[in-house]
């Protein structure tokens, strides 16, 4: 396992990142504006990208925090005069605003995306790898667990959801489809499905909220993605979380994106590159449990054993048709509410 994760290390050897040439220019003065969320992502991106850009550079990195829809709807009204020069997105948005023309399409000659996981660069480069899973009770649900468990009579009212729309959400349908031998493409099928579920027992918005009603044995099961899930669980011993086989874990990945016309592209680029670096991706793996996209990346033997680290697993995630999801989103919104929600 690498352990060069700290910002002076990562200033040593940014410039075998980068490349020499890139020092040539005085930043000093220039201020790079990244959109992505908060917490342990934005402490991990300060210490091991905009720390050492600002260090080897002389500009100075803004981070704007929020949720990627916000910063979807920024991209739209700046599309003319954009602010943010890097935006993290999700594995769906990323490909909507490349065909838009909000960000720039990954550069395939760069040496960086060919580090990367092949297939992974959708509209912008690839950042993690999570999937979507299942949060359980150990007590009431008897392992190894899989999808269709969540169908067990026993279980109907005691499944907790995200709210909709949420990748969660969209997985569970995906999942639901697969289940009767079809896909997210038969909407009707993937419904009904999720309906049998009955009502949910909550929906969810934190993790305390559902860990809380599940190991007080109100929720056996919950649709959750990896990372987060995953760190957090090591404080409830009575809670567990699976990688379905049949079918596979839903992929979900966040996306980084060099914002088209942005003020700083030099820098953009630059800071995309310590981003998606074997450094960042390591930190990332270990401190979040996010699998890195990055096949250049080292894990310590815990956290390659928590993440989605290899061609293989890579290879067993399911991926739905986003953009089809995507399109459907208003009607398969009013029909949650209706057939899921009851509302």
């Amino acid at each position: 396992m690498k352990t060069c994760w700290k910002t002076a290390c990562s200033v040593a050897s940014i410039g075998l990142v980068l490349g020499g040439a890139s020092f040539a220019q005085d930043y000093a003065g220039e201020t790079l504006v990244v959109g992505t969320w908060g917490g342990d992502i934005e402490r991990l991106l300060r210490e091991h990208a905009a720390g050492p850009l600002e260090e080897a550079t002389g500009a100075k990195v803004e981070f704007l925090l929020g949720g990627s829809g916000d910063r979807m709807a920024k991209l739209y009204a700046e599309k003319s005069n954009p602010t943010m020069d890097v935006t993290f997105q999700n594995i769906y948005e990323a490909p909507q605003a490349l065909s838009d023309g909000l960000v720039v399409a990954p550069d395939e000659s760069s040496e960086i995306y060919g580090d990367l996981w092949e297939g992974m660069n959708d509209g912008c480069y690839a950042m993690s790898l999570v999937g979507l899973g299942i949060a359980y009770n150990r007590d009431l649900v008897s392992e190894p667990v899989e999808w269709a468990d969540m169908w067990n009579p026993d279980y109907k009212g005691m499944i907790a959801m995200a709210p909709y729309p949420s990748s969660e959400g969209d997985g569970l349908l995906g999942v639901a489809a697969r289940l009767e031998g079809t896909d997210e493409h038969d909407p009707d099928v993937a419904f009904a499905k999720v309906a049998e579920l009955g009502a949910p027992a909550l929906n969810y918005t934190s993790l305390d909220e559902v860990f809380a009603l599940m190991d007080a044995g109100e929720v056996a099961m919950a649709p959750m993605i990896s990372g987060y899930v995953l760190a957090a669980l090591k404080e409830w011993d009575n809670i567990g979380f699976s990688f379905p086989t049949d079918p596979g874990p839903v992929l979900v990945r966040d996306m980084v994106c060099q914002v088209a016309n942005s003020p700083n592209p030099e820098l953009a680029k630059m800071f995309i590159k310590l981003a998606l670096s074997p450094a960042t991706q390591e930190a990332y793996a270990e401190e979040l449990l996010f699998g890195p996209t990055n096949s250049k990346a080292e894990l310590s033997e815990e956290a390659a054993a928590d993440t989605v680290n290899t061609p293989e697993e890579v290879a067993s995630l399911l991926q739905l048709d986003w953009p089809y999801v995507i399109s459907q989103r208003a009607d398969w919104t009013d029909r949650w509410n209706r057939e899921v929600l009851g509302q």
